[in-house]
């Protein structure tokens, strides 16, 4: 039986592979998590059709957060749960006078919670949709514009999961430089994505 840090700390890798470009892990990651988040994303929109559509938006955000993720800030799940809800509250805001008359009361189980489908529907076509080559090579891209000590310092957090201080050992450098070294090296990255969604975008 999987403990619940061993959990933790497969979602943290397969969080940073997504950050670096890995499709399959970020394949993993969503049928590791999509039942969970849909919960979340369906006892605020009351819609299952609704719902999974939201759900797809959930991940969009994830893959391109992915590169800020802090692993010493929260827990992977913590950090996708709260994306999840966000993206529904976004969902309500922006569409609820149109969904109002469309929106049917939630089904309810035994114990009274929400009821949830049997199974989420794992078929690839919108992660496929979303993982266009294009957007691995622009997170690669990206990668290989950052300098050498920042690039390493990156993946050795994201794959591995070392914190800033087991990153200072590893590296044999001071504390500060090694946070300084992410935190520009995340800097960099967000603007180099940012410009790429933007190019996209015309």
């Amino acid at each position: 039986m999987t403990s619940d840090a061993e959990g933790s700390a497969r979602l943290k890798r397969w969080i940073g592979r997504a950050a670096l470009g890995d499709q399959a892990a970020f394949q993993q990651l969503y049928q590791a998590t999509a039942r969970c988040l849909l919960g979340i994303v369906l006892r605020l929109l009351r819609d299952p059709a609704w719902a999974e559509e939201v759900l797809q938006e959930v991940y969009v955000a994830v893959w391109r957060s992915a590169p800020a993720y802090a692993v010493e800030r929260s827990q992977p799940m913590t950090w996708l749960m709260a994306i999840a809800r966000n993206k529904a509250l976004d969902a309500l805001r922006s569409t609820s006078a149109e969904r109002a008359a469309l929106v049917q009361p939630a089904a309810f189980d035994e114990d009274g919670e929400t009821a949830l489908p049997e199974a989420v529907d794992e078929s690839p076509s919108p992660l496929l949709q979303l993982l266009e080559g294009a957007q691995a090579a622009r997170v690669k891209g990206c990668m290989q514009g950052l300098e050498a000590a920042q690039r390493q310092a990156i993946a050795l957090a994201f794959y591995d999961g070392l914190t800033h201080a087991e990153l200072a050992s590893h590296l044999r450098q001071p504390l500060g430089t090694v946070k300084a070294w992410i935190r520009r090296g995340l800097e960099r990255l967000k603007k180099c994505m940012d410009v790429g969604l933007e190019e996209t975008a015309r």
